[in-house]
């Protein structure tokens, strides 16, 4: 919303700086961030945050600024309700005060629609709305004048003179006065008149009685609109308007008569007429305040300073809430009549918030932490850093995270071969799409795979996300993994990326062959293992999984359980000092048998003090190529040391795993 300086210097003093006054409002929580000049006034947009109705107007707004800056607000003037009225227009109205719990209402003869004033007009544009004619641009006025909504009738044009606040049965046409028509969802508010819908309230008013040129007697008002179903239809109909971002806040109930009394004055001004009808107020009574009790004990104690009990009703008090003292026994207490355009405080913390922002938690002495600073990872709080070191690496490797969703299919189980019946399910699924919590990423992972097979050719995504185990809550666990799909035969590179995202965590770790399953590939499955107990696992997928996901190239797979993870990581590193002298790098190529695996290979190659790296860089068949690192942190290596070290590598490579060099 947009608020002219000048309108609001009408109802409070200011004579600070502008920038100082937008400072000190960001203080107490009504942020200004902008503003601009425009003809020698100032237009700003304040932040409203969603729990402030009564910042959405003018009249909140300078009571607010007065309260913080210590002046006075001066409240508009307003003229007094007409009671008894010659000849008087009747309108019949039939209320439902749980959807609308309060309307005010009057009825004017013989205005004359026109075009509004130049004052008025300036006013309209200066909030960012288009000047229409006097009638429409006073409600206009009025709405932000006081944050409450108003709308103006035909009144000639409501069949029966009759009006009714119901809600829709859904289906129902509507046509609102912009000329826009709309089939209506069930539990929309809306007028009637005799079988027709003539108004939306507080979204649109209706074609059928909007005012025209012609209009000579209207009927005005203000309606309260229950705010949770004003935002349902707003959504449902993807309609929304200055009226509907005022109710779904919460207006003030007893301001409808202000705002129907302040626009009767200005129509009588601006459209002449006369007045047709008494004030109609529904309900009658006012709604009336409530009182919340706050002990200066817990004030002082949440606000954590001293606060002089004078103070804290002082500024109760500024922001126009009645506060009333006594002294017990165990301290000061307070009584605190909450007035209904503060739809905000009900509780005692409420009351404390309004005196420690009025203060201003800048001025607050810093101190320190009345407890010890912790030195180890507090119980049950997620480590996010660890998380983020682990991304880093698979980002770094060229690896896209994806996010999905908890919630799976049967149709997903069923193809995984996960029996349904032992899968967590939820009782009031919105669709049968998110219908189980999943117990693997892998089906997720497989779909995304699938969208973008058309367009990537290297396709390398995973997954940090929660698992759930159990078929029932009371039998439930939850687990965090980290799981990963590579498009094609890359068995090797998933090795390598698992090997270096273990090796950056400081966690000893062996790969091992595993059997394949109906997920997994036969002679492409390992588990990965920590002190032999397995945390993870890496096979390339079983082509008649690939077939049920509608995927037909090879697909590889890994998956690292991230909370067995975090518990073995050792993040206390240890960093040595490069060689000043130079490393002797060799690649070789061995021939090994079918049973041998490769770390047994790399095992025995890492016996030898003077080797500092080894990894296989490629292979054919039964022949691997290594390449080896020979280095001695204390001296040159000449090629006759190299050359009795590489002896001695293949001939225990030889005695031990029957492992030869290529020819």
């Amino acid at each position: 919303m947009l608020i002219p300086l000048s309108w609001l210097k009408e109802y409070v003093d200011i004579k600070m700086p502008f920038p100082k006054l937008a400072e000190r409002m960001s203080e107490v929580g009504l942020t200004i961030e902008t503003w601009r000049e425009v003809e020698g006034d100032i237009i700003f947009d304040p932040e409203v945050t969603p729990n402030r109705g009564d910042w959405m107007s003018i009249t909140g707004i300078a009571r607010e600024v007065a309260a913080a800056t210590g002046t006075k607000y001066t409240a508009p003037k307003l003229i007094a309700p007409p009671d008894k009225v010659k000849n008087p227009l009747e309108i019949k109205y039939k209320e439902d005060l749980k959807i609308c719990p309060k309307t005010s209402t009057v009825i004017i003869r013989n205005v004359k629609v026109k075009s509004s004033p130049e004052w008025l007009q300036k006013r309209i544009k200066q909030i960012g709305l288009r000047p229409i004619n006097n009638l429409v641009d006073i409600t206009n006025y009025v709405l932000w004048l006081y944050g409450n909504p108003l709308h103006v009738f035909d009144y000639d044009k409501i069949r029966g003179h009759t009006m009714s606040v119901e809600l829709a049965k859904g289906g129902e046409e509507f046509r609102s006065l912009d000329g826009i028509n709309y089939r209506l969802p069930k539990d929309a508010i809306v007028i009637k008149d005799l079988g027709r819908v003539i108004d939306l309230p507080p979204l649109k008013g209706g074609e059928n009685t909007a005012v025209s040129a012609e209009t000579k007697n209207v009927l005005l008002h203000s309606i309260v609109c229950d705010p949770v179903l004003t935002r349902r239809v707003s959504q449902a109909l993807g309609l929304r308007s200055d009226s509907s971002a005022v109710s779904e806040r919460g207006v003030d109930p007893n301001g409808t008569t202000k705002a129907v009394l302040k626009a009767l004055e200005l129509i009588l001004e601006l459209a002449g007429g006369e007045v047709a009808s008494p004030l109609m107020d529904v309900p009658e009574k006012p709604f009336p305040s409530w009182t919340v009790e706050v002990s200066h004990e817990h004030l002082e104690r949440v606000l954590g300073i001293p606060v002089k009990p004078e103070k804290a009703k002082e500024i109760w008090e500024s922001l126009e809430l009645k506060t009333a003292m006594r002294q017990l026994s165990n301290g000061t207490m307070y009584s605190i009549e909450i007035p209904t355009f503060r739809n905000d405080l009900h509780i005692e913390e409420d009351l404390v918030e309004e005196v420690g922002r009025m203060i201003g938690y800048n001025s607050f002495p810093k101190t320190l932490p009345a407890s010890p600073v912790p030195t180890t990872k507090v119980a049950y709080v997620h480590d996010y850093d660890f998380d983020y070191q682990i991304k880093q690496i698979l980002k770094g490797a060229g690896y896209s995270e994806i996010y999905s969703y908890s919630l799976i299919s049967e149709e997903q189980l069923n193809k995984l071969g996960i029996n349904p019946s032992k899968t967590l399910r939820v009782d009031n699924p919105i669709s049968k799409e998110y219908e189980y919590l999943r117990p693997v990423l892998i089906g997720n992972l497989l779909e995304s795979l699938k969208l973008n097979l058309p367009n990537f050719s290297d396709i390398r995504l995973y997954e940090m996300g929660k698992i759930y185990r159990g078929d029932s809550c009371d039998k439930a666990t939850e687990e965090l993994w980290v799981d990963a799909i590579l498009s094609g035969e890359k068995f090797y590179q998933a090795k390598g990326i698992i090997e270096n995202v273990l090796d950056q965590l400081g966690i000893d770790f062996e790969i091992v062959p595993a059997e394949p399953d109906s997920w997994t590939h036969p002679g492409r499955t390992a588990w990965v293992q920590i002190e032999k107990k397995t945390i993870g696992f890496i096979f390339e997928i079983h082509p008649r999984l690939l077939a049920k996901f509608g995927i037909n190239s090879r697909t590889t797979y890994w998956s690292l359980n991230r909370d067995i993870l975090y518990k073995t990581a050792n993040t206390n590193k240890v960093y040595s000092p490069i060689s000043k002298y130079p490393p002797v790098i060799e690649d070789v190529s061995l021939v090994i048998p079918d049973k041998v695996l490769v770390g047994e290979v790399v095992d025995i190659i890492k016996e030898n003090k003077l080797v500092s790296s080894v990894e296989m860089i490629d292979q054919h068949e039964s022949s691997k190529t290594f390449r080896i690192t020979y280095l001695d942190p204390t001296k040159n290596l000449t090629d006759k040391e190299v050359a009795e070290v590489k002896t001695k590598i293949l001939k225990s490579l030889k005695e031990k795993l029957k492992v030869s060099p290529k020819s």
